[in-house]
């Protein structure tokens, strides 16, 4: 299974996919580690819903696409419970992706997929899952409301991708200290690495700065 989806990878503008079923978890996945295995399964059963309710109003819905400033997220129910997304730059070759996503629903309904399940692992799997901030210290209601407001505005920069990457990161930045505005600078150059584009980065701190300067405003 991984090397079709790996297929889907090679088209222009797409960053990975994901199969995954509401019940079973990920079935395969080669989209960056940053998209832990638990992250994937709740955005599939998002997507799952989303068709559905969908489905009762187009009957012959085939796939879904939605739209965000900076990536777009195209999903396909292979069978009932069973979701395939791919997350994508919004310059991608969409009649391409369908093409290929055609290919891979005719390679499921086959059943050509059946024996390299066990086999494959996605990226994050076996990681163990970040402490609770209460493992590092309480945050405080101020702070909460700052982080909030960058990861809304992570989501201006990065779509889609903004909520897995901003708790990552911020998992990961609690597990190396008390979080504290003291060391929210760790915190911006850690999603600056994840965000990997100067460009990016620099409007992603213009977004944030206003909401910095009125937390130190108290």
């Amino acid at each position: 299974m991984l090397h079709l989806i790996d297929e889907l990878k090679v088209i222009p503008g797409v960053m990975g996919a994901c199969i995954v079923n509401s019940q079973t978890g990920v079935k395969v996945s080669n989209l960056p580690a940053i998209f832990r295995v638990e992250r994937l399964v709740l955005v599939g059963q998002h997507l799952l819903k989303i068709y559905a309710a969908g489905r009762m109003s187009f009957a012959d819905l085939t796939d879904i696409t939605l739209n965000y400033d900076e990536s777009v997220v195209v999903a396909r129910e292979l069978e009932k419970n069973t979701l395939l997304f791919a997350i994508c730059d919004p310059s991608f070759n969409q009649n391409l992706l369908t093409m290929s996503f055609n290919l891979l629903h005719e390679e499921f309904k086959l059943g050509n997929f059946v024996e390299a399940d066990a086999e494959i692992v996605a990226p994050g799997a076996g990681q163990t899952t970040a402490p609770s901030p209460s493992a590092k210290g309480t945050i405080s209601d101020p702070l909460k409301n700052l982080l909030k407001a960058m990861k809304a505005s992570l989501g201006k920069i990065l779509g889609p991708m903004a909520e897995f990457i901003f708790d990552e990161a911020t998992d990961l930045w609690i597990e190396q200290g008390a979080p504290d505005f003291s060391r929210i600078e760790e915190l911006v150059e850690q999603l600056d690495r994840e965000i990997d584009d100067q460009d990016k980065s620099t409007k992603y701190r213009q977004l944030i700065s206003s909401a910095l300067k009125d937390f130190q405003k108290g």
